[in-house]
């Protein structure tokens, strides 16, 4: 290794400890940790709290409820893991209506009866929030549509304020193992669903001159990760379209945030699909020791309240370092990911 590029490493090491290594005062609330904007090719990384022993000690910020208290939210995915943690916080702040969409209506009824025994708890009072479920499959346009259709149709006075892309599927097969059909179905649930109903409820928030935007992407999605190739694509294409929106509406009062977490303590790695569209049903080991979804989604909400538009929720640091080498070293970045796509063909 050149000494130029072991001092890049030593450079990332040093930068990435210093914006690991602040703790704060209050463990359950996170810190905003802010490198040079996304514009440098940077993204502000957020730290988060490393207790999450359990859900009570996770709850946004008072700036973040009143953000929120008395708006219309569309949250899809909302009977997964993250979903569901962010459906909890969404109804503790007293939004007006707050509508919960996934494929699973059983799944979605649980959230929804949690959501319903929560309201009214924290002490705001003036805006009781209505829970409305409906059932989306996102791959599919037709569903898709409706859902944009009866959300409006549920929000008085016709407006969605808030819509939360956070409904999507990942992959695990390499790209020769991969058919068109599932590079297909990954970009329309992870990017066409969320960018049609973009198009179906932003209009509205610009005509009332206010209202966010919020895609849950992911780190693959400013790296691409082998094996990843489909959903590598679906969420880079989020970064691009959400970069491009957030320009054309900046003068119209709606804000658009994109927030990449790391590997998050979900169903995701087991409900993924591989490259035949079979499910790969397995929890990986990365996905097992990830972030508690329930800190992501206060992460989530609170950055996006703070008006921060492209960020980074990533608790290890291969996720942080991943993203400066992208940029500072990119060769000895690709060197690593051949190695670990070699590692992974060694066991398979």
């Amino acid at each position: 290794m050149s000494c130029i590029s072991l001092s890049l490493l030593v450079l990332i090491a040093v930068v990435i400890h210093c914006t690991s290594a602040f703790v704060p005062s209050n463990p359950t609330k996170y810190s905003s940790l802010h490198t040079p904007s996304a514009s440098n090719g940077l993204l502000p990384v957020t730290k988060m709290s490393t207790d999450s022993s359990s859900f009570d000690g996770a709850e946004v910020k008072e700036t973040t409820r009143d953000r929120f208290r008395g708006r219309n939210v569309l949250l899809t995915g909302a009977s997964g893991g993250l979903g569901g943690a962010m459906a909890i916080q969404l109804s503790r702040m007293g939004v007006g209506t707050l509508i919960l969409s996934g494929r699973d209506q059983d799944a979605l009824k649980e959230v929804s009866d949690e959501c319903l025994s929560l309201i009214g708890n924290d002490g705001a009072g003036e805006c009781p929030t209505k829970v409305e479920i409906i059932k989306c499959d996102l791959s599919e346009t037709e569903s898709v549509r409706s859902l944009g259709e009866e959300s409006l149709k549920f929000c008085s006075p016709g407006f969605v304020d808030v819509l939360i892309n956070n409904g999507g599927i990942s992959s695990r097969s390499s790209f020769l193992e991969t058919t068109p059909e599932v590079d297909e179905l990954l970009m329309q649930v992870n990017f066409f669903s969320g960018a049609r109903l973009a198009k179906m409820l932003v209009p509205g928030m610009v005509e009332k001159g206010d209202g966010s935007v919020i895609w849950v992407s992911s780190v693959q999605g400013l790296v691409g990760i082998p094996s990843r190739t489909s959903y590598a694509a679906s969420k880079f294409a989020v970064q691009g379209y959400c970069e491009a929106l957030r320009a054309e509406l900046a003068s119209s009062g709606v804000t658009v945030h994109v927030a990449s977490p790391g590997y998050i303590r979900t169903n995701l790695s087991k409900s993924a699909i591989r490259g035949d569209g079979s499910k790969h049903g397995q929890m990986d080991e990365t996905t097992a020791n990830g972030a508690d979804p329930n800190d992501v989604a206060v992460t989530i909400l609170d950055s996006s309240a703070d008006g921060m538009a492209d960020f980074v929720v990533a608790s290890s640091f291969s996720a942080k370092a991943a993203i400066w080498l992208r940029l500072l070293a990119p060769s000895f970045l690709n060197k690593m990911l051949v190695k670990r796509f070699d590692k992974e063909k060694s066991n398979s």
